[in-house]
């Protein structure tokens, strides 16, 4: 093998291009004090301060971040709202239902951005000569579109809220504001007072904020109650928007069909006991906005304590569930994605939040249809929720944190479900792991903007966003975190513990596809036919989509996988595939194959079966500094401007492919550290079963192989590099356990240049063979139908499913499936502590 020595310095320009692009931040300590470069920079960036959250003038208190909770802080009453929860009145829709079903649905003008009532927070604080409120909306782009009405102080029975609002809610004075303009009413009469609210906007924090004088409504030092909603404001009638059945380009629609009064408000403020189960905590709201009546929303808020500058905490939770709202990063667009956003699905996907796209949206462009569930979303495209605000749910558990912090399992969901689709009683995920013996574990539960982009892009970026924002609120122990998902979530799962597989310290796959994107029913098909012949059918897949291609990059990480012999959803060749390979390899692996009724897709991720995984999940921290390194690099999953750019993992970096439009691999073991590999032993099998609580009886088998630690090994300045169309591979020697002049044993199927960072050193080398390391496939199936585009582009049909009428059917109870534990729906109690109720 001929081999070239020359000084040179380590290519480092991608990455700190990748770094540039999410803002700098201090390093996180790895266990021994150097900086932890485990996953994106996007794990060490700073919270971001994002101009929602942003105090000006006499505000001064630090928002709380706990959807639908208050606080007494510095003289302030803070009431944090939550996101994506405008849905309006209607029907109580579940999954799969509300893929389809919408309720209130907003004007088709992109200056709403679908999402234009949308409370974000609500603040009040006594001043000398009135009381100044402000209204934090989640989106606003003309704040003349907004409505906003506070209902002040209390009535004996709900009056009708002013300028057609079609909604009751008791008030001793409403005061309606909309642009920099208000009124204020006499609840009991109906009469405009003569005096005025200030009101005053502020577009970049899309913040209101009203001054109410006393001479119209005083509340002195005493309790008073405090209401206030959103809708849209009919600037022409100067009087809000009702909806219509169906939406136009400046009216709402989803009014339920049969009501001539529907109510105009898409949001409410203080609804401190909406259920977790639902998919935007706004299952109470429906509910109400439907029946016109908001009476049971507000809050009895102590103007003494203002005065006074008393801190109270005790509407905060500790425990039990909490869905927390933070910032993110990037803000493509505000709202909600409209069908003009760039980078649009194909016709026949199917999403969470625009039902089936028919692909005639001006983003679509003119892409051929595909039938699936979400597409990938990557970085020159507007994700489903783009706002800056964004969402995660976890269990707090009740045990206090270990000495260490607790473990914790970043989760993602499948297609078009929500992380209230995971709360289901005491048996349910998060409790499951919650009440780990000795070891609780908090599930970090991600909407990752809307759960249809397979973790490409934004939506997948946002997944680490949480996680950094879930270590900075809670005693968390960063040696012990897990990557978990289902279905589409699982593929999320896979692709972002493989592309960073020094981050997890296990991963934990339920019922996942293997390319994206897929739909069930044709995955037997369509998904077989690109994997095997190369060639696409009804669904266009992403290339160099397919996760078995990644899996050596798992060999520090061990893996439990769920699949279901007889599966609908996910036929269980597409998941055996990975079994077989695990089985053949050396990896530290569970594959459990369940059989029956717990094999059907959703019973097997929503039945209560999670003890199996919670015991496996064990207290091992992840790999820090392993012996030995390998490394699949698969450039076509990179999305630079949303952070995710896989090219290093544990003391490799600088990892690139030879051919940028194709996978390689990077195989290293250092001798340095006088550790080796440990011999690998047989895989093992048993069959068992598990109590579920839908299916109760649920048997499977269980395969699986686990590894011993690294044993004792004479110690050589020595690294054993093979290489499999990887050109460029860069070592950081300090944390290899070798000095700089080690010996390089190279093994290499091209030219292959080596850096050990920090020593000026730079190594090339030709050849011809990767020493038995094998060059990953680079899935990239033909797509015959390409040529055709679109057909319906241009046709007289609406870009997505969507706007369509309500049926009466309110009264009925939300139907989902599986249903939750018989007579358990977790709801926030009385204390600190969440509580089920029937």
């Amino acid at each position: 093998m001929k081999k070239t020595k020359r000084a040179g310095v380590a290519l480092v320009v991608a990455g700190l291009i990748a770094g540039a692009a999410v803002g700098a931040g201090s390093a996180l300590a790895a266990p021994d004090g150097r900086a932890d470069t485990a996953g994106p920079d996007l794990l060490r960036a700073p919270a971001v301060d994002a101009p929602q959250l942003q105090n000006t003038g006499i505000w001064s208190a630090d928002p709380i971040g706990v959807c639908m909770t208050s606080a007494y802080r510095h003289g302030e009453y803070v009431h944090q709202g939550c996101v994506y929860d405008d849905e309006g009145g209607g029907n109580q829709y579940r999954w799969p239902n509300d893929t389809l079903l919408r309720n209130y649905t907003y004007p088709e003008d992109a200056a709403y951005r679908r999402n234009a009532a949308d409370i974000l927070e609500v603040r009040a604080k006594p001043q000398d000569d009135a009381t100044a409120f402000r209204v934090t909306m989640n989106t606003m782009t003309d704040p003349g579109l907004l409505g906003l009405t506070l209902a002040l102080g209390g009535s004996d029975t709900p009056r009708e809220a002013p300028h057609g609002a079609n909604t009751v809610m008791p008030a001793q004075v409403f005061v309606t504001v909309h642009g920099s303009e208000g009124d204020i009413v006499d609840a009991a009469t109906g009469r405009t007072l003569p005096d005025a609210p200030q009101v005053h906007v502020d577009v970049e924090r899309r913040q209101v904020e009203i001054r109410v004088p006393h001479s119209a409504w005083d509340p002195a030092d005493g309790t008073q109650r405090l209401a206030a909603a959103a809708g849209l404001w009919d600037r022409d009638a100067d009087a809000y928007l009702a909806p219509q059945v169906t939406a136009d380009a400046t009216h709402p629609g989803g009014a339920v069909v049969g009501d001539p009064t529907p109510s105009a408000f898409f949001d409410a403020a203080f609804r401190f006991h909406e259920p977790f189960e639902a998919p935007y905590r706004n299952n109470d709201q429906k509910r109400a906005i439907a029946n016109g009546d908001l009476s049971e929303f507000f809050a009895d808020v102590d103007f003494g304590k203002l005065r006074a500058g008393t801190d109270d905490e005790s509407g905060v939770p500790t425990s039990g569930y909490v869905t927390r709202v933070f910032a993110s990063h990037s803000e493509k667009a505000q709202g909600r994605r409209l069908p003009s956003d760039p980078g649009g699905p194909a016709p026949g996907t199917g999403l969470q939040q625009g039902g089936i796209a028919t692909g005639s949206g001006e983003g679509s462009g003119d892409k051929r249809p595909s039938l699936s569930f979400g597409y990938p979303c990557r970085d020159d495209c507007v994700p489903d929720l783009p706002g800056r605000m964004q969402r995660y749910t976890v269990y707090v558990p009740e045990a206090p944190a270990p000495s260490h912090g607790y473990a914790s399992m970043v989760w993602t969901q499948g297609y078009a479900l929500r992380p209230g689709d995971d709360v289901a009683g005491d048996r349910d995920l998060y409790r499951q792991f919650a009440d780990r013996p000795g070891d609780p574990t908090m599930v970090i539960d991600v909407d990752f903007r809307g759960a249809d982009n397979w973790g490409y892009g934004e939506g997948g970026a946002i997944v680490f966003e949480a996680l950094a924002d879930a270590r900075r609120h809670y005693d968390l122990d960063r040696e012990r975190t897990a990557m978990g998902g289902f279905s589409s979530g699982a593929y999320t799962a896979n692709k972002l513990s493989l592309t960073f597989p020094d981050v997890f310290s296990r991963a934990f796959i339920c019922d996942g596809l293997n390319v994206a994107p897929s739909l069930p029913g044709v995955n037997g098909v369509a998904d077989e036919v690109a994997e095997t012949a190369g060639v696409d059918t009804v669904t266009k897949h992403e290339p160099g989509s397919k996760i078995s291609e990644l899996l050596p990059s798992r060999r520090n990480q061990p893996v439990m996988e769920w699949a279901g012999v007889n599966d609908d959803f996910i036929p269980y060749p597409i998941t055996r595939e990975r079994a077989d390979l695990y089985r053949a390899g050396d990896y530290d692996y569970e594959f459990v194959s369940h059989v029956g009724l717990a094999a059907e897709h959703l019973v097997m991720c929503k039945n209560g079966m999670w003890d199996l995984a919670a015991r496996w999940m064990g207290d091992e921290p992840r790999a820090v500094d392993p012996p030995h390194v390998t490394y699949v690099r698969n450039p076509l999953m990179d999305d630079p401007e949303a952070g995710l750019v896989g090219d290093h993992a544990y003391w490799l970096s600088g990892i690139q492919s030879r051919d940028p439009h194709e996978l390689g691999a990077i195989d290293v073991i250092t001798r340095g550290q006088g550790r080796a590999d440990a011999p690998v032993p047989a895989a093992g099998q048993e069959v068992g079963q598990v109590e579920g609580t839908f299916s109760p009886v649920n048997p499977y088998l269980r395969e699986f192989r686990h590894l011993d630690a690294p044993v004792d090994a004479d110690a050589e300045d020595v690294l054993e590099i093979r290489s499999a169309g990887v050109g460029t591979v860069t070592v950081d020697p300090e944390r290899a356990g070798v000095g700089c002049d080690a010996r390089l044993d190279v093994h290499t199927d091209g030219p292959l240049t080596v850096m050990l960072d920090g020593c000026g050193r730079t190594e090339s080398f030709d050849g011809s063979d990767s020493g038995g390391l094998a060059k990953p496939a680079t899935f990239a199936p033909a797509d015959p139908l390409a040529p055709l585009g679109n057909p319906a582009q241009g046709t007289p049909l609406p870009p997505e499913v969507g706007n369509a009428p309500q049926a009466p059917l309110q009264e009925l109870p939300p139907l989902r499936f599986p249903p939750n534990q018989l007579g358990q729906d977790p709801a926030p109690g009385d204390g600190a502590q969440e509580s089920p109720t029937g």
